[in-house]
């Protein structure tokens, strides 16, 4: 009864983002529809909306930018087996996990235990300079943000910024 409600609230909150997107983009939001297969996404050293990438991430923005200050939203997918240690982002995040098993924790040292397994459906949020980490394991799982821009990511530990290894 309690995964019922929580679908329900899921869903109805997804109703409520996209009609609020489409409001915060006005022009700047184009119509388009989009398969699986048809999703650019992206293996740079960090995506389109300034947030660092782990090796194997891929990201894709399908709304804004993230470099606005706008509505943005980006989905990634997360291969088995990634460690996302603790970091921020500037921007207030609410995140819908789409597939696979995502884990994730709050605090400023990465925690196996702290760690919560997070199914298809689940929802989190990221509040502003708020640090998390996060991961896999056995399976990928891809997740969906949405937020209002700019954004980035600071690493607790500057090593490991990705961006930061040549």
């Amino acid at each position: 009864m309690k995964r019922k409600l929580r679908i329900y609230l899921a869903a109805g909150l997804l109703l409520t983002i996209i009609p609020l997107s489409v409001v915060a983009q006005k022009e700047k939001l184009i119509p388009q529809r989009l398969t699986p297969a048809e999703i650019p996404w992206s293996k740079s050293a960090s995506n389109q909306a300034g947030s660092a990438m782990r090796p194997g991430l891929e990201t894709v923005i399908v709304a804004g930018d993230g470099k606005q200050n706008e509505l943005y939203s980006l989905v990634f997918k997360v291969p088995p087996n990634t460690a996302i240690p603790p970091h921020s982002h500037p921007d207030d995040r609410s995140c819908f996990v789409l597939s696979g098993l995502w884990y994730f924790g709050y605090g400023t040292v990465r925690s196996e235990t702290d760690l919560k397994a997070l199914p298809p459906g689940s929802n989190y949020t990221e509040p502003a300079g708020v640090i998390h980490f996060a991961g896999t394991r056995e399976q990928e799982a891809m997740v969906e943000c949405t937020a209002v821009g700019p954004t980035g990511t600071t690493f607790v530990n500057p090593a490991d910024d990705p961006r930061n290894k040549k």
